[in-house]
């Protein structure tokens, strides 16, 4: 998986360039927030850093830019684009970490419930909280810093 996401951020930085430098650069720094404060530690391929681990670090990073491009493809108002924009975030999240969980099973090595039961998301509070939270803050970091 680490490969697989690394192999998409490569391919994302081919097809756009410089374009997505400074995105780049904030989501990483996002990924890297949240795997430093949150240790990740799965039931079976754990590579890591230290204690960052590498799958989440390259899958969020890899999926905040994802996000920033589709939103910079939607069209209409600022405040039309961000609510699309956030309901695509959360449609997406929730289904690849439904994919992630019952199909091809990773599994964080913990016994947290999921977010409402849901079936995804099993993680501390906190880090549902940044879970729902960053696709939506990231946006309006990178549209504060306007970046583009």
């Amino acid at each position: 998986m680490v490969s697989l996401f690394s192999l998409f951020l490569l391919l994302e930085y081919t097809i756009y360039k410089k374009e997505i430098g400074q995105e780049l650069v904030i989501g990483f720094l996002f990924a890297l927030f949240v795997t430093s404060y949150y240790t990740y530690e799965y039931t079976k391929n754990n590579l890591k850093i230290g204690h960052i681990n590498l799958f989440p670090l390259v899958a969020w990073t890899a999926g905040l830019i994802l996000i920033r491009e589709v939103y910079e493809k939607t069209k209409g108002n600022k405040y039309f684009r961000f609510a699309k924009i956030c309901i695509t975030y959360w449609i997406f999240l929730f289904l690849l970490e439904f994919l992630g969980y019952w199909l091809l099973g990773i599994r964080l090595n913990s016994n947290f419930s999921s977010l409402f039961g849901l079936g995804v998301i099993h993680a501390p509070f906190g880090m549902k909280l940044f879970y729902v939270l960053a696709g939506p803050v990231y946006i309006l970091v990178t549209d504060y810093l306007r970046v583009e």
